[in-house]
């Protein structure tokens, strides 16, 4: 079952989930992740400024350490926020392997109930303007003129939520990046209700130095 937006215990009518699965469904058979970028590649520079007003530059944090990041449709999404707080739930971990986490979204403007579920996170979420780092990355999709109208129908108005009157979203994608700035890992899911894989991002964050040892000797 498809329940869309973020504290929305309201299920959603039946012709709506049908729209909601087969766009999903469509997103998938059209193949369009295989344009991403992916392991091996370097990872593009980018400053964002965050939610809560903080500039952050991905190469300040990548001399520190690995970065995961994990770009989200925004904090009304569901998934989005499930996808948030099971990385919060782990993040503990993954800063002891001395890396560090931020998302990344689409969404600039902010209701109080979004501002109260970032205050639950504690690594940030910036804010992407028109999608320029997602589609750096290459993660984008165009949504068609009809969902895009069934998304404002639904409460999500993307026009008022991202400040633009673009179609585009970002796939639900993860990234792990090391400190030559070089992609070690990429999960680019264009089923966004699918969730992390926790076993696999820990897997990779452990052997890195292996990864990047291998990769110098290619």
């Amino acid at each position: 079952m498809i329940d869309f937006l973020a504290g929305d215990e309201n299920p959603l009518a039946a012709e709506d989930q049908k729209i909601l699965r087969n766009s999903v469904m469509e997103l998938c058979e059209s193949n369009v992740s295989t344009g991403s970028i992916k392991a091996g590649d370097r990872a593009p520079d980018f400053t964002l400024v965050s939610i809560g007003g903080d500039e952050v530059r991905s190469a300040d944090l990548v001399r520190k350490g690995p970065l995961i990041i994990v770009f989200i449709r925004g904090l009304w999404c569901k998934y989005s926020n499930t996808t948030l707080t099971a990385l919060e739930a782990i993040n503990k971990s993954i800063i002891s392997r001395g890396a560090s986490i931020i998302a990344i979204s689409p969404q600039i403007h902010f209701s109080s109930t979004d501002m109260q579920r970032k205050g639950l996170l504690s690594f940030p979420v910036l804010r992407d303007t028109h999608s320029r780092v997602a589609l750096q990355f290459q993660v984008t999709w165009r949504l068609s003129y009809l969902l895009k109208k069934k998304y404002q129908m639904l409460g999500a108005d993307l026009d008022k939520l991202n400040g633009d009157d673009s179609y585009t979203l970002p796939m639900a994608s993860l990234f792990i990046i090391d400190k030559q700035g070089i992609i070690v890992y990429s999960e680019v899911n264009t089923n966004y209700v699918q969730p992390i894989n926790d076993d696999e991002l820990f897997l990779v964050l452990d052997n890195m130095p292996r990864l990047r040892k291998a990769r110098a000797m290619e």
